[in-house]
């Protein structure tokens, strides 16, 4: 409430309290990690080690009682109850960018309207994340790659890899209960219902153009409109 912050002296990252500064240097400065026994998940806290042990080895599960949803960690479900049941929206004062948490739209802010980016230095890529910066640098310029083991897919990150295994090889689909639309994410299945069934669009001021995401909206006007 008093707006104290206590800065890391080897990068701009501030923590709230002193616990969370030395955490974030032990972690992101000294290379300390707390390794999983099942799989090669590194955890920055024991804490994190033991959610994870939980949640993907140990099935433990926390279910929405309004929907099939089913949470590794009680946050999120509340954040998917929030969002999807409860249309709990952070919006943008500078845009009508809405996201689902408030550090959604903080990155919002940096990214789009502050200019903030983070530059990879062996090419011009630019990412709003750190994380993503890292992950770029692990997969194009180390040639860190995730493989499938029952074809020649490699991954750039271990949830894309996930993702890849129960659409192709596990057959896991998300079906629309209004047509015959599957979707190999619950996220893709919401979009299609939004778009074609409720009619959600998102036009363009300056034609007739109408996107069936935001997204696909901006990258309309910056190719058209402003010649990006």
């Amino acid at each position: 409430h008093e707006g104290v912050k206590f800065p890391c002296d080897l990068c701009d990252y501030k923590a709230a309290y002193k616990i969370s500064l030395s955490r974030h240097i032990k972690s992101i400065h000294e290379g300390v990690k707390f390794p999983c026994d099942q799989c090669d998940y590194k955890a920055t806290q024991k804490g994190g080690l033991l959610s994870h042990i939980r949640a993907r080895h140990e099935g433990v599960k926390f279910p929405c009682d309004q929907c099939d949803y089913r949470g590794t960690f009680k946050g999120h479900l509340l954040r998917h109850i929030q969002s999807i049941h409860e249309g709990v929206k952070f919006s943008c004062d500078q845009c009508n960018y809405t996201a689902t948490r408030k550090d959604s739209l903080l990155i919002h802010i940096k990214s789009r309207h502050e200019g903030v980016k983070f530059s990879c230095d062996q090419c011009v890529f630019k990412a709003t994340l750190k994380g993503s910066l890292v992950t770029h640098i692990k997969s194009r310029h180390e040639g860190v790659k995730f493989p499938c083991d029952q074809c020649d897919y490699k991954a750039t990150q271990k949830g894309h890899l996930l993702k890849h295994i129960k659409s192709i090889h596990e057959g896991v689909k998300f079906p629309c209960d209004q047509c015959d639309f599957k979707a190999t994410q619950k996220g893709y299945v919401l979009r299609h219902v939004k778009s074609k069934h409720e009619g959600v669009k998102f036009p363009c001021d300056q034609c007739d153009y109408k996107a069936t995401r935001k997204g696909n909206l901006m990258t309309h006007i910056k190719s058209r409109h402003e010649g990006v």
